[in-house]
């Protein structure tokens, strides 16, 4: 194992998927590379979502561990994988052992949260014939995603947004912003018209590797929400339900559920838990995110906001770079402290998981 824990974590999406096929193949753990049909990376090259098991096939227990749902967030949850496998984890006896690295590779390419087609792939989980609505964002759709960003244009937006937060409440606006919309192909948090190529890669894998399981305890590795380096395990549903109870036996009360209002994340529409529930209708799942903090709520909402505009309304590419680098900053805490916090608490996760099975 590497001296130091930030030593695993990645500078781009090549260098982790190097990372994390070489520590695999160092297990004598064979790597299952599905090829992105469509998209490519910045170096016009291919993107792979790539898949790690170990343990029996046939095993009704397994932990699931996914990393790069939301793309650029990956650098945490490659880190994590990556450092996993040259620590040597082993499955508990009949247990099967999934990584998948990078659900949503062009995002984790490109630094961006949504994929090719701007979809959030942990808001794609939804019957896309009946769509949840989100009026809120609707009201404020223009607002969240200004075509114009001059000086005069972005004040106006914002003023827009802070009058519906006077009016409304904060926990209201963040829910309205980021719950998940449908209705917006150009817009922020998008949870598409479609199944993506994600959520069919993802539904190959659970049929390859987990078709016999019946308990599956998954972590889905995220950034963003909550001061830097800190961590949080949120769960959707609230105390009194049995995923719930399960989910505290596993990570203990530290938990904190969306739908009550404990966790930093408000309640959303078409995520990867619901979606993981359809996919493995015999099986019980508990699901959890491990969410690591990076930089203030407003900074990260902006920098999402500027990515947007770049990717749906720039006239040219004078400013890609800086924007993508500002994405990066917003999602990952590239320094030795914050890999450091987060690899700790990834440990500690991940540790919880399996002796729970």
């Amino acid at each position: 194992m590497s001296a130091s824990p930030e030593s695993h974590f990645p500078q781009d999406y090549r260098g982790a998927r190097r990372a994390f096929i070489a520590a695999c193949e160092a297990r004598g753990v064979d790597v299952i590379a599905r090829v992105h049909p469509a998209a490519k990376g910045p170096d016009g090259k291919p993107l792979f979502l790539d898949t790690a098991a170990m343990g029996p096939r046939h095993a009704t227990r397994a932990l699931l561990l996914i990393c790069g749902t939301h793309g650029v967030e990956g650098y945490f949850g490659s880190g994590v994988m990556t450092g996993l496998m040259r620590g040597g984890i082993v499955p508990p006896l009949d247990t099967r052992l999934v990584m998948i690295h990078a659900l949503n590779p062009f995002g984790f390419a490109w630094n961006r949260r949504v994929n090719e087609d701007n979809v959030d792939i942990n808001r794609n989980f939804v019957d896309h014939a009946d769509p949840p609505g989100n009026p809120g964002y609707d009201e404020l759709a223009d607002a969240i995603a200004p075509r114009d960003i001059s000086g005069a244009a972005w004040a106006e937006a914002d003023a827009v947004l802070d009058a519906w937060r006077r009016r409304h409440g904060d926990r209201a606006w963040q829910q309205a912003i980021s719950a998940g919309q449908y209705r917006h192909p150009q817009g922020l948090f998008y949870g598409g018209a479609r199944e993506s190529w994600s959520v069919q890669a993802l539904r190959a894998v659970l049929t390859e590797d987990l078709s016999r399981v019946e308990r599956l305890v998954a972590v889905d590795f995220h950034t963003g929400l909550g001061a830097p380096g800190a961590g949080e395990i949120i769960v959707e549903t609230g105390s009194g339900t049995p995923a719930h109870a399960r989910a505290q036996a596993i990570w203990g009360s530290g938990i904190r559920a969306a739908a009550t209002g404990e966790s930093l994340s408000t309640p959303l529409t078409g995520t990867l838990e619901r979606g993981l529930e359809r996919m493995l209708p015999g099986a019980q799942v508990t699901c959890a995110t491990l969410e690591v903090g990076t930089v203030a709520l407003p900074a990260m909402f902006d920098a999402l906001r500027l990515a947007n505009w770049q990717d749906h309304f720039a006239p040219d590419t004078v400013r890609a770079a800086d924007i993508g680098q500002r994405m990066r900053d917003a999602f990952y805490g590239d320094t030795p402290a914050w890999k450091q916090a987060a690899w700790r608490q990834a440990q500690a996760c991940v540790g919880a998981a399996l002796a729970g099975l």
